[in-house]
Formats: C-alpha cells, structure tokens, sequence
C-alpha cells in the first residue's frame, strides 16, 4: 500500500488542496490556508512538521498519484481512490498514528521535546560532577533557554528533585513506553538509543518514531501544565507555552472584544483595515464559537441575504454569487459566515 501518513490526510468524498495542507504542516498559514483547513477538519495538525521541505512534499503527493491511490480532481486538488480509502485504513493499521495533536495547538511540544533533552543531559552529568562533555546540539534559541533555565537551578536537590519528577511521569505510563522513552535519553556515558535499537514494529518509519515521541511529550505537557513548579515545570514554563492567536491578531480581537471602533484601531496601530479584518477571521477560525462576537457583523438582514442566496454545499459557494459592490467588507461578511456555519456544524457533531 503506503508508507506515507500523508494518505491520511485525503478524504474520498472532498477534493483537498494539497497545498493547504502543506501550510498547515509547516504552519505558515496564511487566512486562506487556516480556513480551508478549519474545513478539512485538519487545524489540529498546525506546525506537525515544521521542517517539511516542499519539494519533497510535492514528490510525496506526485508518488501518491502514481501509485493511484490519490486523483487529481482539479488542479492541486485530490481525493482518494478505493485503492487510496484501503491504503489509508492499512496505514492506520501498521503505522503509528498521532492521538495528541490538539495538546501541539495550545503548547509548543516540539521546543519543550529538545528542550527537555538537554536538560536531562545537563542534570545527568551534574550528578556525576562532569564538567566536560559535548551537550547535544538543538535549536540555539532553545539552547539558550535551557542556559538560562540551569543559570537559576541552585538548589542541591535539583538532581533528587529531578529524577523524582521524572519517575512519576514514567510510572503513569505504560511500562513499554516508559521503557523506550528512557532509552532514548543521552546522559552520563549514555548515548541514547536510536529507533532502529528500540524494538518498535518493523512497519514503522522514523516518521512513526518522530510522532510517538510527540505523543509521549504532548502527555507529559498536559500533566506539567497542571503540576507543582518543580524545575522540570520551571523548565516547561519557559518553553512551552504558546498563545493560540498570534500577537497582532490577539490586540486586534481584544480591540473589538472592548468596542473600539475600526476606524480608531487602523489609527492608532497603523494598519490597513482589511489586516484587522484579516486577523478577525483568523480569531474567529481559532476560537471557540462562543468567544467570538459573530453578532457584530452577521446581523439579521446579512443573515437573510446570505441564505436567500447561497445553497447547496458550503466548499461549493462562490463569493460572486453573494457580491454586490467592490467593497472588500463583503467578503470578509462571506468569509465570516462560511466560518461561523462551519463552527456550528462543527458543534452540531459533538
């Protein structure tokens, strides 16, 4: 069949463009790319891989429509065959699929994954009173802040206290996992495992390998999150933590959250208003249907226009069939209404 988790990205019923999802993957997303994957149902899959080379993701595709399992419908579009719907189901079967993509959505995992490891390396050779080693080379940014995470570390414990955090973690976990996640740790005379000394299925790839590493760290995320500030929970605090919304947008949100008008927000933070705009789709994309004031903007008469004149499936209106005017305010009225409906089929599912 396939080896590639990307089959399980496709649909059969609806054509999807493979260049959304490779934004999602990447998470460099622009409104377009965050809408249709709010449509795919595919969000929680922001940033998986963040170091996905495109060229190599479009041979990836190119394989999969070789070997039929993917069709191109339109173009950049594609939908499963009945090869690729039995391709998918065997993947699921053999591989190793992720179950904690939503935790990627509201912590960095990947930063706090590296983060951790040298951690664990630095505290391991604390123990043996080694100052001479070669610490593993991971993101400089995170680096740094694991430097500056041990520059605050004095206490004696911080060992005893360490390995106890530890300990706890792993006897939660079922015993293989905890076994292999051990053995992948580098410390004192302790290179660590790779995945082919681990004893994994011989169906997976060092794919399968990278997502059960997500999953385990995604877990032990949610349990930090909620934990005591022990310099484990120290060390996530610095790096895990990621705002839902970005920056810009989370100020334009709260401006309207407070009722300032437009007008005064392009003024006072000098932005065009179609980019308030945009960050309000993208707020209204990433929040819970509840926490975004639909109201302000769909209101009754847009409503009435709306249904009067689209129908039929969502992912085949046309903005044209809606446009009245060159006013970029209609789209962004068509756009919210496409999100707000999808939300709520979204709630309707449960």
């Amino acid at each position: 069949m396939t080896n590639d988790f990307l089959i399980t990205l496709f649909s059969a019923d609806e054509p999807r463009r493979h260049r959304v999802i490779f934004g999602l993957l990447k998470r460099q997303a622009t409104v377009s790319t965050e809408y249709w994957g709010l449509r795919y149902d595919l969000l929680q899959i922001s940033g998986l891989m963040p170091r996905l080379d495109k060229a190599a993701f479009d041979q990836r595709i190119a394989t999969l429509v070789t070997e039929g399992l993917l069709s191109e419908v339109t173009e950049g579009q594609y939908v499963l065959t009945a090869a690729g719907q039995a391709a998918q189901t065997a993947y699921q079967t053999a591989h190793y699929v992720p179950e904690h993509l939503a935790v990627l959505l509201k912590y960095d995992v990947l930063t706090f994954m590296q983060a951790f490891w040298l951690a664990n390396q630095v505290v391991s050779e604390v123990a043996y009173e080694n100052k001479k080693y070669y610490p593993l080379q991971i993101d400089p940014r995170t680096m740094l802040a694991v430097k500056q995470w041990y520059a605050n570390m004095n206490s004696p414990r911080l060992v005893a206290t360490w390995a106890l955090t530890i300990q706890r973690f792993l006897q939660r976990r079922p015993q293989a996992d905890a076994d292999r996640l051990v053995a992948t740790w580098v410390g004192h005379n302790t290179p660590g495992f790779n995945f082919e000394q681990l004893g994994f299925p011989a169906t997976w790839t060092d794919e399968d390998f990278y997502f059960w590493q997500l999953d385990q760290y995604a877990i032990w995320s949610e349990e930090l999150q909620r934990g005591a500030n022990t310099p484990l929970k120290l060390l996530w605090d610095s790096v895990a933590h990621r705002p839902l919304l970005p920056n810009s947008v989370q100020a334009s949100y709260n401006g309207v959250i407070a009722g300032r008008p437009m007008d005064e927000m392009v003024k006072s933070r000098r932005l065009k208003v179609g980019t308030i705009r945009e960050h309000l789709l993208t707020a209204a994309i990433w929040l819970p249907i509840r926490d975004f004031p639909y109201k302000n903007y769909l209101t009754p008469d847009v409503v009435s226009y709306f249904e009067e004149k689209l129908v039929g499936p969502i992912d085949e209106w046309e903005f044209t069939t809606v446009r009245t005017s060159d006013d970029p305010r209609e789209f962004f009225l068509f756009r919210l209404y496409e999100i707000y409906l999808t939300k709520m089929e979204v709630a309707a599912r449960g």
